[in-house]
């Protein structure tokens, strides 16, 4: 069995998974032999539950001008719903080697919000992470230019660029070959 990786962004309410709240989810499958090639992306967008009075000025900003907050007036997905469903497209693997992986940028974070709202979800994923933050500052640290993030806020461009910043990076390291 080869290893999957999941790509994996979340937007959310704040930096604290205690605190905060996830209001999107993106999610794509890959193969850790191919971690560039991956399936079709799902992005489900949760239903809005009168969090706003949590919310910095800046996220407020963020969220809004990015549509997110929109969306989430007319979802009806919950946090439960979302994992339930998500629970159908990772496997339980009984070797923790061979668990899912979860794969993007800064997943550190993703991941502690998945621990605290999809406790289930996160039970079937392994505890290491494909982190392409820290692949880019390898990179840089190696001399490879500095990636620009576009800071879209939204889960599914944000897994696309993580893809491709990994991407990126793989080639440099590897002379483009």
């Amino acid at each position: 069995m080869t290893m999957k990786l999941i790509w994996l962004d979340l937007e959310t309410t704040s930096l604290d998974p205690a605190t905060g709240a996830i209001l999107e989810l993106a999610v794509a499958e890959a193969d850790l032999k191919a971690p560039f090639d991956h399936g079709p992306i799902r992005s489900l967008v949760f239903g809005w539950d009168e969090r706003e009075h949590r919310l910095s000025e800046l996220v407020r900003d963020m969220h809004t001008n990015s549509g997110l907050f929109d969306e989430c007036a007319t979802s009806a997905w919950s946090v439960r719903d979302v994992e339930d469903d998500l629970l159908t497209f990772v496997p339980e693997v009984a070797d923790k080697y061979d668990r899912p992986t979860l794969a993007g940028r800064g997943v550190h974070f993703d991941l502690g919000f998945l621990r605290k709202h999809m406790p289930r979800l996160a039970a079937r994923l392994s505890y290491r992470v494909y982190d392409v933050s820290a692949v880019g500052l390898f990179c840089e640290s190696l001399g490879m230019p500095r990636l620009k993030k576009r800071e879209a806020h939204r889960a599914s461009a944000d897994v696309l660029e993580s893809i491709e910043h990994a991407k990126r990076c793989a080639e440099w390291l590897t002379g483009g070959a």
